[in-house]
């Protein structure tokens, strides 16, 4: 059964994704291409991830595992796995849940 798990850059919360554990989680997060894709990514004009972040899985907490259902749901169908981010990406349309919509 797959679990939520969220990414943090530089202990930011940054991403939540399914892996099936903790192991799995690490090897997602060590991918070469995932760390060149949100080096490639700003918040507020803030690289998301540079030269040394670090990044790290970690279990999801109730109100992440909550903001990806949510973007679940609304994500077209696709056979790649489901990232969803938890913060703000400069020039990309996000699907956000606040706390009235939870």
């Amino acid at each position: 059964m797959l679990q939520v798990f969220v990414l943090d850059v530089d202990r930011r919360p940054t991403l939540a994704f399914e892996a099936s554990d903790l192991a799995e989680a690490q090897e997602i997060c060590r991918d070469a291409d995932l760390r060149v894709d949100l080096s490639a990514l700003t918040s507020d004009g803030i690289p998301v991830c540079v030269p040394g972040s670090t990044l790290s899985p970690r279990a999801a907490a109730q109100e992440e595992i909550a903001a990806f259902r949510h973007a679940v749901e609304r994500a077209p169908a696709s056979g790649q796995p489901t990232m969803t981010f938890l913060i703000k990406i400069d020039g990309v349309m996000v699907v956000t849940v606040g706390p009235d919509h939870a």
